[in-house]
């Protein structure tokens, strides 16, 4: 019963992403098709050398994601594993997060994580740490959000809530080492899973820094937008689209996200080339890394011949 419950649960999240997705589409692309006249000019603004600085800086964010998932899997498996199966494997799985569903990614992992004799326990709880440290860290960045006005108006009272959320944050980190190391005795102590949190919480900072980064590359100069604005839109639409069941990729929530926050700023045309040059930069990163991925699981599987 509570497993047919839990199923319909899942298939009515999904399905409810899936019509935000497709919602959040649908008010992108209306957006283009009426500011058909100044997306374009706005588009060639930004430019052949933005769009590449940008790209190098969210291929170097997408790699430490990478870097970051095998340093979990090791962690969880009582750090036993070589890093790199578990990384190219990260890196080869970028692709898959777009397909119908946005769980292959997560299930090539896994799959690719088994033949290293990885057990579902600890891939579980690999998965489960990123996820809460990635949402942790993103929401930290997002904070900056509730300084807008627009914000305010409709949360009054966020800004006196806002003081306590780093407090509430580092007390659930505290949480989350004692839990583990209480619950997982295979981490030989508090300290070595303080250290691999404050490891991994330093590399998804330095994620959405980069990816902040690569979006501010883009933007063409016009009106000013502090720099705490940027990272900060970026990670709630990050945020949206992470959390959101069935929508490949954020697909459209991201994109929305970005042009409700920038372009009451940057104004609504370059507000929206931005979400779609953004788009195309994560995209053109997801399949340069992947095909490093498959270069270096080939390069990694030729190594044992050449050395014998």
């Amino acid at each position: 019963m509570q497993g047919a419950l839990r199923a319909n649960a899942r298939r009515i999240a999904g399905i409810a992403g899936a019509v935000a997705c497709v919602a959040a589409i649908g008010f992108v692309a209306a957006r283009a098709v009426d500011l058909r006249g100044q997306i374009g000019p706005a588009l060639a603004q930004i430019g052949l050398q933005r769009f590449g600085v940008g790209l190098a800086l969210y291929v170097g964010a997408s790699l430490l994601l990478g870097v970051n998932w095998s340093v979990l899997v090791r962690f969880a498996n009582g750090g036993t594993l070589p890093l790199s199966p578990s990384f190219t494997a990260h890196l080869q799985s970028q692709l898959a997060k777009y397909l119908p569903g946005n769980v292959f990614h997560l299930a090539y992992r896994h799959m690719a994580a088994r033949t290293q004799g990885v057990g579902h326990a600890a891939l579980g709880t690999a998965l489960a740490l990123e996820s809460f440290l990635l949402l942790a860290v993103a929401a930290l960045f997002g904070l900056g959000v509730v300084a807008d006005p627009r914000v305010r108006a409709l949360v009054p009272w966020a800004g006196d809530v806002l003081p306590w959320l780093p407090a509430v944050a580092g007390a659930c980190g505290v949480l989350a080492v004692l839990g583990y190391r209480r619950w997982h005795p295979r981490a030989a102590t508090t300290a070595r899973v303080a250290g691999a949190f404050g490891l991994v919480l330093s590399i998804d900072a330095v994620f959405f820094l980069l990816a902040a980064l690569a979006l501010r590359a883009l933007g063409a100069d016009g009106p000013a937008l502090a720099p705490a604005a940027w990272a900060s839109w970026l990670a709630l639409a990050w945020i949206c689209g992470y959390v959101t069941p069935g929508a490949p990729g954020g697909l459209g929530l991201r994109e929305a996200v970005l042009v409700l926050g920038l372009g009451p700023v940057l104004g609504e045309a370059t507000a929206t080339s931005l979400a779609l040059a953004y788009r195309l930069v994560t995209l053109a990163s997801d399949v340069l890394v992947a095909a490093v991925g498959f270069a270096l699981a080939r390069y990694l599987r030729r190594r044992p011949a050449r050395a014998a």
